[in-house]
């Protein structure tokens, strides 16, 4: 595990979500590719992706995981013995990896502060506001555990283009 305000963070390029490496992700040693296996899901024979499965093997698109990719520990490809047979992603090694140059290999996420509430979030290309704005919510909740949460009034701005905001402040998430 990786020390640090971030603790190893990485996005799984596979389904999107934030892991950390040792707890929740894995770091593949090897090139691998995503496919999807048919085979049996309960009672049923699963001959095709369903939604979920099919918008993730696009997410990918055949690009080969280079070594040191982390992925969600979901995926891993040293799970133990017992999968086989079920239907579902799968990574399996990629037979001609091709230019290490084109492998996909995800960075540590750095996280900061959203510019009006200062919680701590990823700083993403998509959690930038590209205008000016002003937060969606007037307080915030802070603090751990019981006791010790209380309310807090959020910045309202207006906050300058291309700066942060979580997606409780995010203006653009409140019409969603």
């Amino acid at each position: 595990m990786a020390s640090g305000r971030s603790r190893g963070r990485y996005l799984c390029p596979i389904d999107g979500y934030v892991v950390t490496l040792g707890q929740t992700g894995v770091r593949l040693d090897r090139p691998m590719r995503l496919i999807f296996r048919p085979g049996e899901f309960g009672r049923w024979r699963v001959t095709e992706p369903g939604q979920v499965d099919a918008e993730r093997l696009e997410r990918v698109a055949g690009r080969v995981l280079g070594t040191g990719c982390v992925v969600s520990d979901h995926y891993d490809p040293d799970r133990p013995a017992g999968w086989d047979g079920r239907a579902g992603l799968l990574l399996v090694d990629a037979d001609a990896p091709g230019d290490p140059a084109a492998w996909l290999v995800n960075e540590r996420l750095t996280y900061r502060q959203c510019a009006a509430c200062a919680s701590r979030i990823p700083d993403l290309p998509e959690r930038h506001v590209p205008t000016e704005w002003t937060p969606c919510r007037a307080w915030a909740t802070k603090g751990r555990g019981q006791y010790r949460r209380n309310q807090v009034p959020v910045d309202q701005g207006p906050h300058p283009a291309d700066s942060l905001a979580c997606p409780d402040c995010d203006p653009r998430w409140s019409a969603r």
